[in-house]
């Protein structure tokens, strides 16, 4: 280890005591009395956006407390927020937020068109603090996380501009950003790899400049499928990848995307496994590698299991919490536990159980009401101007802390499909698959399951070998016992038998290609387990095995 590194770690250290004093304690405080701060942080959220159009409009300035701002303010989607952006933006007034957004977070919508989310200066400072929560409750859990170099995936913190120049970016990208210097000096990254579109070549890179550093300690990728994808480039194009390496030492960059340039050492223990890439291994690669901070919930948890496989067992799987564009929905508060707690100290938040809403019959609870166990919807107001807003997301309540209830994301709401009155949910069909996992001892990394009115029937794709006569079957067991509607529709014949197809080698990578040349972006790729047949462009009968 160098002086260098034994200074910067000395440095980190220093830097996570003071943020234990300052910080971590005073939010620990709050998570005895989360109530209590859920009402002050509404307040602050109604005089801050009081004087807004929207504010006149709802009269924040006269409601006082929960149950006037709920009388008062209607629940919102994006659609019905998307004018009032639009004439801020055109007029420079403020008629959503109490200041004028320095940037936006840029995300997909359901209607086509893309989402802008407003990021204020106080957004910046959240997000900030919000990072120094975060690697704290890392180095707390795990201390040795960051004594060597950290491998961040993120987007782009500025990917473009409006028309009358305000930039616009991601919110990984926004999030690296806020990283501590601290930490910001441990990433080796260079900002020209985001400058690459097209999809294999920007592996190829991320690969490259992964293998050349041997003091990894920790990786962070919002999605698993990155650093698996990364993996799996790593050792498919190694040879490839050596000899670059070695034209790099002796060659100038070309300054589009250039390739590193290892140590002669590390050159030299990488070209050894050269004839011999079957040794590969992320334990010979990065021995010192402590954890993988990523999404672990929804259709990510489907991958955990694959990733966990190629990790030494001294090596953490952290979750990197509920996040989105719109809001930091949950901190993790141990690493160890993954245990992670809604961010009731930056967003106001309301909850519907899942039953309520889908009988339309919404009736929202603060967050003292949550109940563990249960599966909600939610509603989150913050300061950057998304009122009661409806999420879409669907959390369950899996404990507590201290007083402060631990949730974890299940699924985004638009996973659920409905044939004939079986309303069938993504986590239905994760557990049946997660159950024929265990049955048939296998793995099953890629699948999706397709809904098709004019046939009332579900088709499921799986990137595996044909496993037997029988599989569709005990899916569909499995899918009863934790859906009776789906149950008593098979039985009444409502609904057709599940059909199972196999599929190709190479379909999932194919059907990623596919969604992120359809907008979807790579940083925000996620797969919906389930979908109608009329909202899947990808052909999965063009990969079926013969």
């Amino acid at each position: 280890m160098s002086i260098f590194t034994i200074g910067s770690n000395a440095r980190v250290h220093a830097h996570m005591m003071m943020v234990n004093h300052r910080w971590w304690k005073p939010f620990i405080k709050q998570t005895h009395d989360p109530q209590a701060v859920q009402q002050a942080q509404l307040e602050r959220i109604l005089t801050f956006q009081a004087q807004t159009a929207f504010g006149k409009k709802h009269r924040l300035n006269r409601l006082r407390g929960y149950h006037e701002f709920r009388l008062g303010v209607p629940i919102h989607t994006y659609e019905d927020l998307r004018p009032y952006l639009q004439a801020q933006e055109d007029r420079k007034e403020l008629q959503l937020n109490g200041e004028q957004p320095v940037s936006y977070a840029l995300t997909s919508g359901t209607t086509g068109k893309p989402k802008l989310i407003p990021i204020l200066n106080r957004t910046n400072q959240m997000l900030r603090h919000y990072q120094l929560l975060s690697t704290y409750a890392q180095y707390r859990g795990i201390p040795k996380i960051f004594q060597g170099k950290m491998l961040v995936i993120a987007g782009q913190e500025v990917e473009g501009f409006l028309e009358n120049g305000t930039p616009y970016g991601s919110m990984s990208g926004m999030l690296a950003a806020a990283l501590p210097s601290v930490l910001q000096a441990k990433r080796f990254l260079p900002k020209a790899i985001h400058g690459v579109t097209e999809y294999q070549q920007k592996y190829l890179y991320l690969a490259a400049w992964a293998l050349s550093e041997p003091d990894l300690s920790v990786v962070a990728t919002a999605n698993p499928s990155t650093f698996l994808k990364l993996l799996e480039m790593g050792r498919q194009h190694f040879f490839q990848i050596v000899e670059q390496l070695v034209l790099s030492r002796k060659n100038s960059s070309d300054g589009v995307a250039p390739f590193p340039r290892p140590t002669r050492r590390r050159l030299r223990y990488l070209q050894s496994f050269i004839g011999h890439e079957k040794e590969l291994t992320v334990e010979t690669l990065w021995p010192r590698l402590q954890a993988v901070v990523t999404w672990t919930g929804g259709s990510c948890g489907v991958l955990i299991p694959t990733l966990k496989s190629r990790l030494p067992e001294k090596t953490r799987i952290v979750e990197m919490g509920y996040l989105s564009s719109e809001f930091l929905g949950s901190l993790n508060v141990n690493a160890q536990t993954n245990q992670c707690i809604p961010t009731f100290h930056e967003n106001f938040f309301e909850f519907v159980e899942q039953a309520d809403w889908d009988a339309d019959r919404p009736n929202p609870v603060t967050l003292e009401q949550l109940e563990i166990d249960k599966r909600y919807y939610v509603l989150v107001t913050t300061m950057n101007g998304l009122y009661r807003y409806f999420m879409n997301d669907l959390i369950e309540v899996t404990g507590w802390f201290n007083r402060t209830p631990s949730i974890r994301f299940v699924q985004k709401g638009k996973g659920v499909t409905n044939l004939t009155g079986e309303k069938l949910y993504e986590f239905h069909v994760m557990d049946a698959v997660q159950v024929i996992q265990q049955a048939y001892q296998t793995t099953v990394d890629f699948y999706v399951m397709l809904a098709d009115p004019l046939t009332s029937q579900y088709t499921l794709y799986l990137e595996h070998p044909p496993l037997d006569f029988f599989v569709g079957h005990k899916l569909e067991q499995q899918m009863g016992k934790t859906n009776v509607e789906f149950q008593t529709k098979r039985a009444s014949g409502r609904l057709q038998p599940l059909r199972v197809v196999s599929l190709r080698p190479g379909t999932g990578e194919a059907y990623k290609i596919h969604c992120l040349q359809q907008g979807q972006r790579d940083a925000q790729f996620k797969v919906v387990r389930l979908q109608y047949a009329k909202d899947c462009s990808f052909n999965f009968q063009n990969y079926a095995r013969d």
